[in-house]
């Protein structure tokens, strides 16, 4: 039977089995002023090309949440977390950039890799929420993320973030009271506490002997054992896409104040169990890395170190991007 409706949903047109509820769900979403540019085509064949997903619509009818955690699984370690889509045109950012760049470079950063695998899931037949974060310490919402409604039940949430630099590998059932499970990354320990004002309280383990912000807000849970809060994600905010779209346009156009992390360079690359991640402005080129015990060593490189690794570990990240990184002074914001 699941062979015969896999033939059956191949030979049925994508307008014909799903238009009218990705018209409800950009209708829901609030962002019917800003469809993503994807056809059904393009879905499809990022799904199985790019991500290696044979046969996406077979598996959404099998089992939802499995696909679900495989296309985030796979979206974070496919795409490399960074700034580079900012420096390809100077003042201007826009999803069609975004989209070109994570395809052919394999880099992204929230708003374009979150768009993006929105996207995607809206044409497979999930029921989809584009949502806003702010970063700890923050005073604006800065950060791009998904909720997916009613994959096991009716009713069900799903959190899909597959652009962080927190590495999130599969999507967070947000079906607890008060605190989630804890899960654990290739480099990070991590619980979700529910907050206020309908909100999601992305946190990190506190390791043992490490040195916190003196500016650190500490959650304590149910054991006692604390954890430093990272993200503040909120559950029900509309149009998301149309504020970070607008909002990082200003960024890259100098007309908002931020995080100097906004407006200058970084990449995330995950090698060998690590997370690297490397921070360039004006004034210096760093590399960071945190390993699975959650140990940071940082040190600073040269522009001939920074072309040399991402010629051997970023191969898509093509030179003349890079170039015109180093040429901007690793800093994308316009006058």
């Amino acid at each position: 039977m699941m062979r015969n409706l896999c033939r059956f949903v191949r030979r049925k047109p994508i307008e014909t089995l799903f238009s009218g509820i990705v018209r409800y769900f950009h209708q829901y979403e609030g962002t019917a002023r800003m469809p993503y540019p994807l056809t059904k085509d393009e879905a499809y064949f990022i799904t199985e090309t790019f991500l290696g997903i044979p046969r996406p619509l077979c598996l959404f009818q099998k089992n939802p949440e499995e696909l679900l955690n495989e296309i985030a699984d796979r979206m974070q370690y496919r795409v490399h977390f960074s700034t580079a889509p900012s420096f390809v045109i100077p003042g201007v950012l826009n999803d069609n950039i975004g989209k070109e760049i994570l395809l052919e470079k394999k880099l992204g950063t929230c708003i374009s890799t979150n768009s993006i695998t929105k996207a995607i899931l809206d044409h497979i037949g999930y029921r989809t929420m584009a949502i806003l974060g702010r970063e700890r310490g923050s005073t604006f919402d800065s950060h791009l993320s998904n909720i997916v409604y009613d994959v096991t039940h009716p009713g069900s949430q799903h959190l899909v973030d597959t652009a962080s630099t927190y590495f999130l590998t599969r999507a967070i059932p947000l079906n607890f009271t008060s605190e989630s499970p804890i899960y654990h990354s290739t480099t990070m320990t991590y619980r979700f506490f529910k907050g206020e004002k309908k909100s999601l309280v992305w946190c990190r383990r506190v390791s043992r002997g490490r040195t916190l912000p003196a500016e650190a807000e500490l959650i304590t849970d149910s054991s006692g054992e604390q954890w430093f809060r990272l993200l503040t994600i909120w559950l029900e905010k509309p149009n998301a896409r149309v504020y970070m779209n607008d909002f990082m346009n200003k960024v890259v156009r100098g007309q908002v104040t931020t995080d100097p992390a906004l407006r200058c360079f970084f990449l995330d690359v995950h090698l060998d169990g690590k997370m690297v991640r490397i921070l360039a402005d004006d004034k210096a080129i760093t590399m960071k890395t945190r390993d699975s015990n959650g140990t940071v060593r940082e040190r600073t490189m040269t522009e001939e170190d920074l072309r040399s690794f991402i010629e051997r570990n970023v191969p898509s990240f093509s030179q003349s991007l890079l170039e015109k990184i180093i040429d901007a002074k690793f800093c994308h914001v316009t006058p």
